[in-house]
């Protein structure tokens, strides 16, 4: 009752069998009798023109092979065995006579090519058998094999010690456990102090075993006295993990050989486990104790079960670095592992954050926030109904625990803005490798960016990330402290480059809005629920992530003395339109006012430009000439900071000298108007520069009088005034920026 599969695999058979003219012979074919059954194909196949080597497999010059092919060919593959049991002892070979073909069929196996495709890879495999290069230089060792009956998963974490030379005897400190698995930490060797917890025995061998493990403990024990491991160790190994072994629970014997590692390379131990049930342990346990000098009925009771038990060998899942390659070490975010971070706000990015960076090895992880766990957020932040009513980064850590109980995982609901206050509390903050702000908070801007006003300054580099109002859209900065200026400066820089580019309305409107529609605030629960944005978990995922990966590219790069900034956006994907963007700024020129004590930052695109208009005027007016003209940036008088992002040159008005510059005003309130409106008022009218050419930038009796007259008069109406002088000459100025007080002069 052959299937569809089955009639075309042996159609195929017989094509192959007629092309080989007698190198393939087909000796018997017995259909499955019931539904469902498989196809027994024996043929013999000549391998007498395979060249050979010493090492490799004796073949026959004719072999004999067993084929089974099953109803659902090709959708399940053949097997294929040795029609006897001569080379059981090759790595390829199991349970005796069964060809190890594929190592993962799910990649390598192609159902199209049906038994053609299946004959090929096995001639290709006697081929490399007979010539020992089924392990060829430079690939993984083949493992030797044991057939695992138990449900439950062992779990290696840390590289094992390196065995003497007959062996190393043990214990292995079992640190977690549940009914699927338990995890092994520390090796302790067995003439060393015991610790306190569960235990599990172990050997480790300097040689190898036979690539099937035995099934019986007898034939464990024969193969393990081959290679001088003394019975009576073993006992005492197992019988010092049944004292330490809590009743009702298994006892775990580990079993390690040099069998594990690239062909031509070091030998690294292959583990196997085997777990002794849990009445077995309470026997002995009760031998034990029952046992005298006179009566040692545990070691009479160890021997009599021995001579009889089978093994019941676990699954091993590796977790050892010097086995595993981590998945993600090729990766981006491979940058993170072993890094100190600290995460400002555990929200929909902050939770997020925190589990990418658990999962990509990161050491030490310190969470803040203040808010709690509510039902509403679950639906797109990455905690747990029965998280409900937790502190925010209580339960981020608990999940970084979950996900990788190696991080250092601290968490505070303590208040960052007032932390940052504090000297020991931001002594601990600014320990990190880097800081990440996902706060989304004014305040929490502000306040860093007050910390760190101060210049030169010190501080990790510090990433803040935001999303839009409905999670389809982000942006994200990065601060160094080589370049001025936190979260709340960078934004700011953001906002302007967006400004100045063709394509980037999207972007303003969705982080720094001014129609009605969308000034409005979004409170998923009115009238008692902080505002915050619509998205799903989706969306949140797939920005955090993004915005994940290139942080990790930014700072893996060498560090460049520039601030960042990017956008990403969603919504692109749907129109195939280009609507990201990223920025890097260069450090501005700081200056410091003496009269009012502010910050002036002073873009170089903006010390460009004036240098630009005194080498025109240099050209038009000579040397001696002073020039100037206006400045517009923006003033924050909080944090005493001014900036200066955009100049122009003098006024057509405005009167030129070797003894004086006047600045005019003509153009200056249409300049003015339109700064504002492309920038949205981040950028405006901030004061006046010029120059004093072959002398110092100190304000003259001149400009003190003019300053004087401007802010008593009434035409001019700001509160303050930013007076910029740039003495020497265009190759090396000197620059000084003096910021005027309209109160200074009302007292």
């Amino acid at each position: 009752m052959k299937s569809e599969g089955q009639a075309w695999a042996l159609e195929q058979l017989a094509d192959i069998a007629k092309a080989a003219i007698g190198a393939l012979e087909i000796v018997e074919i017995v259909e499955p009798t019931d539904e469902g059954g498989a196809v027994s194909v024996s043929f013999s196949l000549d391998c007498s023109g395979y060249e050979r080597k010493p090492a490799g497999i004796p073949l026959k010059a004719r072999e004999r092979l067993l084929l089974k092919i099953p109803s659902n060919f090709p959708l399940e593959l053949p097997r294929l065995n040795f029609s006897h049991t001569r080379y059981r002892d090759c790595s390829h070979v199991q349970w005796g006579s069964y060809i190890c073909l594929y190592q993962s069929t799910d990649i390598e196996w192609q159902p199209e090519d049906g038994l053609f495709g299946f004959m090929q890879r096995v001639d290709d495999w006697l081929r490399a058998a007979a010539v020992n290069e089924l392990d060829p230089a430079g690939m993984p060792l083949h493992p030797p094999v044991t057939y695992a009956v138990s449900r439950l998963k062992v779990v290696p974490t840390q590289n094992t010690p390196v065995p003497n030379a007959h062996f190393w005897a043990g214990y292995a400190k079992i640190t977690r456990e549940n009914d699927n698995r338990i995890e092994l930490g520390q090796w302790i060797p067995y003439s060393g102090p015991v610790p306190d917890g569960r235990l599990a025995a172990v050997v480790l061998l300097p040689t190898g075993m036979p690539h099937e493990y035995p099934d019986t403990v007898a034939g464990l024990l024969k193969e393990l006295t081959a290679r001088n491991v003394s019975i009576e160790i073993i006992r005492l190994m197992i019988q010092l993990g049944v004292l330490r072994s809590e009743s009702g629970k298994p006892l775990i014997f580990v079993l390690g050989a040099a069998m594990r590692g690239i062909v031509g390379g070091e030998r690294l131990q292959h583990l196997a486990c085997w777990r002794i049930d849990a009445k077995r342990v309470d026997e002995m346990r009760a031998a034990i104790r029952a046992s005298t000098d006179d009566n040692p009925i545990d070691i009479a009771d160890f021997y009599v079960w021995a001579d009889k038990a089978t093994i019941e060998w676990c699954n091993v899942f590796e977790d050892r670095p010097e086995i595993v390659t981590r998945r993600d070490a090729e990766s981006a975010s491979a940058w993170w592992a072993g890094r100190h971070v600290v995460i400002f706000g555990c929200g929909a990015i902050g939770s997020a954050v925190a589990m990418l960076l658990a999962r990509s090895g990161v050491g030490k992880l310190q969470l803040y926030d203040k808010n709690w766990v509510k039902p509403g957020i679950l639906v797109r932040q990455l905690f747990d109904r029965h998280q409900i009513g937790a502190n925010k980064a209580e339960a981020t850590a608990e999940n970084v625990r979950f996900a990788n109980p190696a991080v250092e995982a601290l968490q505070s609901t303590a208040d960052v803005v007032k932390i940052l206050e504090i000297p020991e509390r931001r002594a601990d903050v600014l320990a990190a490798d880097v800081i990440i702000n996902a706060t989304a908070s004014t305040m929490v801007a502000t306040a860093l960016e007050r910390q760190f006003r101060s210049w030169p300054k010190t501080h990790p580099p510090i990433v803040s990330m935001a999303l839009g109002h409905n999670a389809d859209q982000a942006l994200m900065t990065m601060a160094v402290q080589a370049v001025p200026g936190i979260t709340l400066d960078i934004d700011r820089r953001s906002k302007i480059a967006i400004s100045n580019l063709a394509h980037g309305k999207h972007v303003l409107d969705e982080f720094w809005p001014v129609s009605p529609d969308r000034t409005r605030l979004f409170q998923p629960e009115p009238g008692c629920s902080s505002p915050t944005f619509r998205g799903s978990a989706a969306d949140v995922m797939a920005l955090t992530a993004r915005m994940t990966n290139v942080a990790s590219r930014w700072l893996a790069e060498p560090s460049p003395a520039v601030s960042r900034a990017r956008s990403f956006d969603l919504t692109g994907q749907r129109t195939g339109a280009l609507r990201e963007f990223e920025f890097d700024w260069p450090s501005d020129i700081i200056l410091r006012d003496g009269l009012n004590g502010y910050q002036v930052r002073v873009s170089q695109a903006a010390l460009s430009g004036m240098r630009s208009w005194m080498r025109r005027s240099e050209r038009v007016n000579g040397r001696r000439v002073e020039t100037g003209g206006i400045l517009f940036g923006h003033t924050d008088e909080f944090l005493k900071i001014m900036w200066v992002d955009e100049i122009s040159g003098p006024p057509a008005d405005s009167i030129q000298s070797a003894a004086e510059f006047v600045c005019g005003t003509a153009g200056v309130a249409d300049m003015n108007a339109e700064k504002i409106k492309r920038t949205r008022k981040s950028v405006a009218f901030v004061g006046m520069w010029h120059t004093h050419p072959g002398g110092m930038p100190l304000p003259s009796e001149t400009d003190y009088g003019a300053m004087a007259k401007l802010l008593t008069g009434n035409e001019f109406q700001a509160k303050r005034f930013l007076m910029m002088i740039i003495g020497a000459d265009t190759s090396l100025p000197i620059i000084s920026g003096t910021v005027f007080e309209r109160a200074d002069y009302q007292q």
